[in-house]
């Protein structure tokens, strides 16, 4: 039962794809509890407690920038810690970064290669992810680890797509969207967010999980990049202006492109377009509305479908009021 109780410190920084392919499989097979810390963070409060508790330290790729972690790092070996170092490319060996680009061979540089004395005095055992690394430091006796990738690595998960496609002109309504975008990556783990915005907004929004903003491009190319694409939901609020007070409703035509449910603003232009329930849904500017809204649609895929089919009806009448036009 003891061996059960096994607690491993893995000192990784931010989510290593090594954890999921080699490490979890690699600990679980060892009845080892991982705990994982961040270093890019702070150490825990506990972390003086988490070093009495464990009786492995794993460090994964990099040795860690901050001298806390690092202080930590000296007192598990001098406690008798077992103290693995993972390494899953050759991150030792200068030699091998010339044909990787600059800024990555930096980086590797920086946060391993530079500390490869410290990484190997501190390190009892060199655990490695295939035979050539095996091969290459087999005088440090190394253990090859094997690939076994975690369930979830190759799991198709259902996601469901959120979308605000707007130009530079949009800033309000980025800003305006942000609390929304917010409380709706917190409620579901496989909404998908994409956002056209400057660097500001990707700034604004990069802390938000599952959310992509791109950089606004010309009309044309949004159309090539968009042909195909397939969106739930397209937000399209419209922050009440004079400028917006004289736009056209072209994002109805954009929703429909895009096989999405919009919903907009309950102004003009969309107010006098959209038809309430039936090809969109016209909402007012409080969070909860568009909240609310955003919930049930989720969890309703035939009112989906159902609104999506309505609006490209109603998009379709219009092509033909164009041909008439034309004859």
């Amino acid at each position: 039962m003891g061996e059960r109780l096994t607690s491993a410190l893995v000192l990784h920084q931010g989510a290593e794809s090594s954890l999921d392919y080699f490490l979890h499989s690699a600990f679980q097979a060892r009845l080892w509890r991982a705990v994982l810390l961040d270093t890019r963070l702070r150490p825990p409060a506990d972390m003086g407690s988490q070093l009495m508790q464990a009786k492995v330290v794993v460090l994964v790729r990099y040795w860690p920038r901050g001298w806390c972690w690092r202080g930590w790092l000296r007192q598990a070996r001098r406690q008798g810690l077992r103290c693995i170092y993972w390494m899953d490319d050759d991150l030792l060996d200068l030699s091998g970064f010339k044909v990787l680009p600059r800024k990555y061979a930096v980086k590797l540089r920086r946060l391993a290669w530079d500390h490869r004395r410290a990484i190997l005095d501190w390190c009892q055992e060199l655990w490695v992810s295939t035979p050539t690394l095996g091969q290459r430091y087999a005088g440090l006796k190394p253990v090859v680890i094997p690939l076994c990738p975690q369930a979830r690595v190759l799991e198709q998960i259902s996601s469901f797509s959120i979308g605000y496609h707007g130009t530079a002109s949009h800033r309000q309504e980025l800003l305006w969207l942000y609390p929304l975008i917010v409380d709706v990556q917190a409620r579901y783990s496989h909404t998908l967010v994409e956002l056209y915005g400057d660097e500001e907004m990707r700034q604004l929004y990069g802390a938000i999980p599952r959310v992509q903003v791109h950089h606004p491009i010309p009309w044309e190319r949004y159309r090539e990049v968009t042909a195909g694409q397939h969106l739930d939901l397209l937000l399209c609020p419209l922050v009440a202006n004079t400028f917006n007070g004289a736009r056209a409703a072209v994002k109805f035509f954009d929703a429909v492109r895009l096989g999405a449910v919009g919903l907009y603003s309950d102004r003009q232009p969309y107010a006098s377009m959209v038809s309430h329930g039936e090809d969109g849904l016209l909402l007012g500017d409080q969070y909860d509305e568009w909240l609310d809204a955003i919930s049930r649609l989720v969890s309703q895929p035939q009112e989906r479908q159902q609104l999506a089919d309505s609006a490209r009806r109603r998009a379709s009448s219009y092509l033909h009021l164009a041909q008439s036009n034309e004859t």
